[in-house]
């Protein structure tokens, strides 16, 4: 069995240890695939003081075990009793800036990094508005990260050149 902690950025103090076990299962009749039985748990009780239940992940194969385990992860972190939280009382801040000069050509990508202090619920992506020159760009965005670290770019949508 594999063990992991989970953390509550709006409550740091509370680390919530959480266990993995997995097994291959073969039908007995040897006529199907095999199956990856896993599961996800916590000694961990919610809200009103009850257990919360194991999540199941029952996969033929591994290749998306990554967002399986994150979603499950995600669905016991929703039960958890992560009270007392702490206000969210910090505002995103840009770190870099590039390019430095706020005068470049056309063609230029600009990009930024944008961060949030913990504690903190995150920077909530939807949230995000980016106008160049009073034109709004924000679906033309690339956001990279999570929402504690984004970085973000803008590349001109079209570069036009003359010759003369």
């Amino acid at each position: 069995m594999a063990s992991f902690y989970i953390r509550n950025s709006l409550n740091p103090s509370k680390v919530v240890l959480c266990g993995v076990t997995h097994r291959q299962v073969v039908p007995t009749n040897n006529e199907g695939e095999a199956i990856w039985v896993i599961e996800i748990a916590t000694n961990e009780t919610d809200v009103n003081g009850d257990p919360i239940a194991s999540e199941f992940l029952n996969l033929t194969d591994l290749t998306h075990l990554d967002s399986e385990m994150s979603e499950a992860i995600e669905r016991i972190s929703a039960r958890i009793d992560w009270s007392p939280l702490q206000a969210d009382s910090n505002v995103p801040y840009v770190e870099e800036v590039f390019p430095p000069d706020y005068e470049v050509a056309l063609d230029t990508s600009v990009e930024l990094l944008l961060k949030e202090r913990l504690p903190s619920a995150g920077i909530d992506d939807s949230s995000i508005v980016m106008t160049i020159n009073g034109l709004d760009v924000t679906n033309e965005l690339e956001l990279i990260g999570d929402p504690y670290e984004y970085r973000i770019k803008w590349s001109p949508f079209m570069v036009v050149e003359e010759e003369y």
